[in-house]
């Protein structure tokens, strides 16, 4: 095992040993925050754990609506201006039949792609701290990748979220949670095509988190790593690329294309992030290797790092059930005598998909992002993305630097 994967795993290393600190330091938040926000007794029984399990949109009794809206304006895009863009509509229904099984049925409108499968899946909850669901989901794999679009801080997911990271999929999804950790462990059965791509093959996808459920009151650590393998793949569905980050830019500034002789696909990911009253920061390490027949296997990876800091007296979201980011909770919402929450970002991301004769090219990006949220429902966001280079020869986006710059309005009702 070489290139990416070495430096994959020793980061795993890394992180790990990093781990045992990371468990010491969050009994210090908590003794820190207990005269602020005293924490449950209830946080280390099960019955609490499973109710951290359980999506929160899903109703206590009967059924539940929910939509998302995002309309985009790129200001370069025209010369005479931005041009308004439905970048995404999603509506899902969700219900309860017992207090144990569940179902969620959605629609998903995404620019580029059109109607496609999002989240329809049945699921139940019947253990303690366990949840099992059957259908079509994202499979645990990058933290990014598991959190919802309405909760990203940026516009868009990073550079290698979205060339390396799992697709959705249909699939067998089992996910354990205890006070420190989650570990989710995925089955893929078959897939489904998004954003004009499609993966094929079955495939197994581990998911591990530490998290302790301790830290509460705007804070929280999250450490964990993916592993991914597919077999039965093709050259049509083995394909990497990705958009400069701002999805209504219809170039691919890196892109393999099908990967001839394809057969077996590796993923490696590594994750960690912190919360801290205002201040927060996430990172991620991607890579892949694609197994060919009559060839050598081909390895491409890619990295990303951001902060963010709120003017206003608010933080980010963290679920402390599955590991993901949620939508901002505002503290004094626009209109209702407050200012809404303001958010300032900074992302570095950086994304490599050329090795042996599969020249795919290498990206850097340095992003800034403002947010405006104006209630639970309503954000205003604002992306500088700053291509730094295309290394990618023969290409018409070799050595291209653009700078691009784009507005979004948000609605979400959940």
């Amino acid at each position: 095992m070489s290139g990416p994967f070495h430096k994959v795993l020793l980061h795993l290393c890394l992180l790990l040993a990093c781990a045992a600190a990371v468990g010491d330091e969050s009994k210090d938040l908590q003794n820190q925050t207990q005269a602020e926000v005293p924490v449950s007794e209830a946080s280390s029984d099960a019955h609490y754990i499973n109710s951290l399990l359980i999506e929160r949109e899903f109703p206590v009794i009967g059924g539940s609506w929910g939509w998302q809206m995002f309309i985009d304006a790129p200001l370069n895009a025209e010369p005479d201006g931005a041009e308004l863009t439905l970048r995404r509509a999603k509506a899902r229904y969700a219900r309860n039949f017992g207090n144990n099984w569940r179902i969620k049925l959605t629609g998903d409108y995404t620019q580029g792609a059109g109607l496609q499968l999002a989240d329809n899946y049945i699921s139940y909850s019947g253990w303690k701290q366990a949840l099992l669901t059957l259908g079509v989901s994202d499979p645990a794999f990058s933290l990014e990748s598991v959190s919802s679009s309405s909760a990203l801080t940026f516009m868009e997911r990073g550079l290698p979220v979205v060339a390396l990271s799992e697709r959705k999929s249909g699939s067998v999804n089992f996910l354990r949670r205890n006070q420190n950790s989650i570990l989710n462990a995925s089955l893929i059965l078959f897939n489904v095509s998004q954003d004009d791509l499609r993966e094929d093959g079955q495939g197994i996808v581990l998911h591990y988190v530490h998290s302790p459920i301790e830290i509460a009151h705007a804070k929280s650590i999250h450490l964990g790593g993916s592993f991914s393998y597919r077999w039965n793949a093709s050259e049509e569905g083995s394909q990497f690329r990705t958009r400069p980050e701002i999805a209504t830019v219809d170039d691919y500034f890196v892109d393999t294309g099908p990967i001839a002789n394809a057969n077996r696909v590796g993923r490696l990911s590594l994750e960690a992030s912190r919360v801290a009253g205002r201040f927060s920061w996430q990172t991620e390490i991607l890579a892949a290797r694609v197994h060919r027949d009559g060839a050598e296997a081909v390895d491409f990876w890619g990295a990303y790092a951001y902060a963010s800091w709120f003017l206003t007296r608010d933080s980010r979201n963290y679920n402390f059930g599955n590991g993901s980011f949620e939508q901002v909770q505002i503290r004094s919402p626009f209109l209702k005598g407050g200012p809404g929450a303001f958010e300032l970002a900074v992302r570095a991301s950086f994304v490599d998909l050329t090795d042996q004769d599969i020249l795919g090219g290498k990206e850097k990006n340095l992003s800034i992002g403002l947010n405006w949220y104006l209630n639970k429902r309503v954000r205003l966001m604002t992306n500088l993305v700053k291509v730094l280079d295309v290394d990618r020869p023969g290409s018409e986006y070799d050595n291209q630097d653009p700078l691009i710059f784009s507005l979004r309005a948000q609605w979400v009702l959940n």
